[in-house]
């Protein structure tokens, strides 16, 4: 399974639009996050006239994660008549994404809610889906995503700054498609990104085609992924 990249920069790296991707399968677009610029994407790419409903994951608050996402349920609701599903961890979770929508001026009744299990082996590109805490900010939950796959596991880490999701998902699971992570070219201390460097570290070298680099913060970023021997993630056509 492979995803499809809107955007894959931070959230002041307008040039590389905010960081969302994408796949497809059974007329169901699975999308992961939907910031300031992730609706406007969406409708340019007509990937909405594609698809009989959309299933959003959010990894967290963030205006580059979420900033988009009334305009995704009112465009869904009045003008494609599909529904809007949210994939959620536990009720938790739910609320803090009902008070999102309910700030936007949603109509919650617009929105299915649906709890992450309900996909469990429906599908041909994933058996099962699950949401792993990650470290990003202490005010707010944050989350990455395991797809547990037949080619093996994908994991997104989300807005992560350090790397023990990566280390146990390496030490857990004999099998991994890719992982896909969230860096940054800025080392300093209380760093809400994670710094390159620390990846580097962790990373076997026979798994370092495997990692896939996503929320860029600037240039020298994917200059310093790609000598350490990592790949960028690539925005979709």
């Amino acid at each position: 399974m492979d995803l499809k990249f809107l955007g894959r920069g931070s959230a002041f790296n307008v040039l590389e639009g905010n960081t969302s991707c994408y796949f497809i399968e059974k007329d169901e677009l699975f999308l992961i996050d939907c910031g300031e610029n992730v609706f406007n994407c969406l409708i340019k790419k007509k990937l909405l006239d594609k698809v009989k409903c959309v299933n959003l994951f959010i990894t967290h608050t963030h205006s580059d994660h979420i900033g988009s996402v009334g305009s995704l349920s009112a465009y869904l609701y009045y003008s494609m008549q599909i529904p809007l599903n949210i994939i959620y961890k536990d009720n938790t979770h739910k609320k803090v994404i009902e008070r999102v929508f309910s700030a936007f001026g949603s109509n919650l009744e617009h929105i299915v809610f649906i709890k992450y299990n309900y996909f469990d082996n429906k599908y041909t590109c994933f058996n099962n889906i699950r949401y792993i805490a990650t470290r990003h900010c202490d005010n707010m939950h944050c989350y990455g995503i395991k797809f547990n796959c037949n080619s093996g596991v994908i994991y997104y880490s989300g807005d992560s700054c350090d790397t023990k999701n990566i280390e146990d998902i390496i030490k857990i699971n004999k099998k991994i498609d890719k992982i896909y992570v969230d860096v940054t070219s800025l080392d300093y201390k209380n760093n809400t990104h994670l710094y390159i460097g620390m990846l580097a570290k962790v990373i076997p070298f026979y798994l370092k085609d495997k990692i896939y680099c996503m929320h860029i913060n600037n240039n020298d970023c994917i200059d310093l992924i790609n000598k350490l021997g990592f790949k960028v993630v690539s925005l979709d056509d």
